[in-house]
């Protein structure tokens, strides 16, 4: 059934698609974080082994959040993980870092890299006048900034 909410219907699809990319971005951000969880080594184990579970606890919930909105919208979500690669802005990563500090840098990066692509395409929602799509964006722009300050504070030691 329709969803009948006031967007209209090509706005609805370039919303979406949108989503569907940050929903993507997620998932790969979120099995990064579980490989590093796993894998990290070094005299930060314990600290970061928990933060990073912190983190991919957020991003599991994130990524919930994201597939709803999706629906919310009357839209569906994107749920293969060959569509999660070819639709992230992420590099995949397929062994594991032993090095904290390179997977803080590496996560750093990811988070950043998300953050400024939510950036170049919250005003898609905004345009629409989907103001649920543009609060539930920036919202989760903030967690990601979040995130990203806390990565810079453990890089900075």
């Amino acid at each position: 059934m329709e969803a009948l909410i006031g967007i209209e219907k090509k706005n609805k699809t370039e919303i979406s698609d949108a989503l569907n990319v940050m929903l993507a971005d997620q998932h790969i951000l979120y099995i990064k974080l579980r490989n590093y969880h796993w894998n990290v080594e070094g005299s930060s184990f314990l600290e970061l082994h928990e933060f990073f579970e912190k983190l991919y606890n957020e991003m599991a919930e994130g990524i919930d959040l994201t597939a709803e909105r999706i629906r919310k919208i009357g839209k569906t979500p994107m749920g293969s993980c060959e569509e999660f690669l070819e639709f992230t802005n992420l590099n995949e990563t397929k062994e594991p870092y032993h090095d904290s500090k390179k997977i803080l840098s590496s996560l750093l990066n990811d988070y950043e890299t998300i953050i400024r692509w939510m950036r170049d395409h919250i005003e898609i929602a905004a345009d629409a006048q989907d103001y649920g799509t543009e609060d539930f964006m920036v919202g989760q722009l903030r967690n990601f900034e979040e995130a990203a300050w806390m990565l810079r504070a453990y890089l900075s030691k």
